[in-house]
């Protein structure tokens, strides 16, 4: 994939990136569903509709437990 692709195909790139992550309920329907025209309709955004995660659970167990990396720094202050 080269550079301009998240806005090429912007559904393709956010499914790739969200498969790296836990998702405790998988979304229904298409990834992302959107109209930004007023001609066509009311303007909405829908992403990854019904899907839910655990932000906690992506940011720190899955380093600490998956990854092994809870011996090392994780943030210099």
């Amino acid at each position: 994939q080269g550079q301009g692709w998240a806005l090429q195909a912007p559904a393709e790139f956010w499914d790739d990136i969200a498969k790296e992550f836990y998702w405790r309920s998988q979304h229904s329907g298409p990834f992302l569903k959107y109209n930004f025209d007023v001609t066509k309709g009311k303007i909405f955004i829908e992403w990854m509709k019904g899907a839910t995660t655990n932000i906690c659970y992506n940011l720190l167990d899955r380093n600490v437990n998956e990854k092994k990396l809870g011996d090392k720094i994780a943030f210099y202050w």
